[in-house]
């Protein structure tokens, strides 16, 4: 098979992914703009180019909330909430929503484009815990209590995996293309690393020296905040 075939092929193979419907469902945390949380059931469904929110409680019907009536949604899965947020990315007019992989002085944040159910690409496993954090707990709605467990996200390599990573400085609205993983001709994790963390000549000598991947995107952000910034 030539070469121009087999890029036609990973293209249309990048499209067909790219409309493949998904959902993650269940008890859930909706944010409102004025930052008030409501509790409830929500989901997050569509295809990966375009996601709704759903969600209902005892008071609220079951109904689709848009972009300008939220902040975003969290959502529970194996005793941990997965983040979500709305966020404008590279300048754009209209918000998407992104998932919090960790909240820094420069965050970092995950699209994923895949064709499944997203949660197959998740470990919601504990990375580690800094400090004495209080364990937390929350009520189901069938009356279970489930201890909510502090974590970072931890993304595992599926078939045709395709990730966005994008940071953006604390909670800002506003974010940056960092990365993307599994895009044929996207550009490469190191050239990506030294255009963005040009002003960091340390973390730079750590990519070039393989001492960080594309598989250690956290552990680049968590060097960046800790080494690079003048931080106290």
């Amino acid at each position: 098979m030539n070469q121009p075939i087999r890029k036609h092929i990973l293209l249309l193979l990048l499209i067909l992914l790219s409309t493949v419907s998904f959902a993650q469902k269940g008890d859930a945390i909706l944010i409102l703009k004025d930052s008030s949380r409501i509790n409830g059931y929500g989901t997050i469904s569509g295809i990966s180019s375009i996601m709704a929110i759903r969600f209902k409680n005892d008071t609220l019907k079951y109904k689709k909330y848009k972009a300008k009536d939220l902040i975003g949604i969290d959502v529970l899965e194996n005793n941990y909430y997965r983040q979500f947020r709305y966020k404008y990315k590279d300048g754009a007019k209209f918000p998407e929503l992104l998932e919090i992989v960790s909240i820094d002085s420069l965050s970092l944040y995950v699209r994923i484009y895949e064709g499944g159910v997203i949660s197959n690409s998740l470990s919601t496993e504990p990375a580690y815990v800094i400090g004495n954090i209080p364990k937390q707990t929350i009520t189901l709605s069938n009356g279970q209590e489930v201890e909510i467990g502090q974590s970072k996200n931890l993304y595992r390599e599926i078939l045709f995996p395709r990730y966005s990573y994008y940071v953006g400085h604390g909670q800002s609205d506003h974010v940056d293309h960092l990365y993307t993983k599994g895009l044929p001709f996207a550009k490469s994790f190191e050239k990506s690393m030294m255009e963005y963390f040009i002003n960091c000549p340390r973390l730079i000598e750590k990519v070039e020296s393989n001492e960080f991947s594309n598989d250690d995107l956290l552990s680049v952000l968590e060097f960046y905040n800790r080494s690079c910034l003048n931080l106290e």
